[in-house]
């Protein structure tokens, strides 16, 4: 998505479409797929050379379980509102000076990003457990004695 800067003599470019994002670019940040990606907002260059961006990105990120590392849905909303001074030098990343085009694209990938949780998990309770050990709490289960301290449990149980 790119936005050509000589469109935006006063007047606001408005969004209010469907987007995709480059499968490289959200594998490499550990998303399994996007779905549903849509952008609704405007972007308007105001009398000072200041571009206003005022976005909300919303879509479906696939994230695998912290846990299970299951495929989970995982719904975003990101808002954007930022303001670009378009004489910056840190501007130039996302704006081709010479073509007068501003790649929109990338300011939305940066919120998406933002977006990913640390830590994602559908399972409430993890009862997960195996030969010896376990995961989470078992409400179930009375408590058990560590075997190495059950001697030790028996003769507190004697000189009582």
């Amino acid at each position: 998505m790119e936005l050509n800067l000589a469109t935006l003599s006063n007047e606001a470019v408005n969004y209010d479409e469907d987007f995709s994002v480059d499968e490289e670019l959200y594998k490499s940040v550990g998303i399994l797929d996007l779905k549903n990606c849509h952008v609704v907002g405007s972007i308007f260059l105001n009398s000072a050379s200041m571009l206003n961006v005022n976005l909300t990105v919303t879509g479906v990120m696939v994230l695998p379980d912290s846990v299970t590392t299951e495929p989970i849905d995982y719904p975003f909303t990101s808002k954007i509102e930022e303001e670009f001074d378009i004489n910056d030098e840190n501007f130039l990343e996302y704006y081709q000076k010479s073509q007068n085009i501003l790649d929109i694209m990338k300011i939305l990938w940066e919120n998406i990003v933002l977006e990913v949780p640390m830590r994602f998990t559908a399972t409430e309770d993890a009862h997960l457990s195996g030969d010896g050990w376990s995961l989470g709490l078992d409400k179930n289960k009375e408590e058990q004695i560590d075997p190495r301290l059950a001697k030790l449990s028996e003769l507190l149980d004697r000189k009582e």
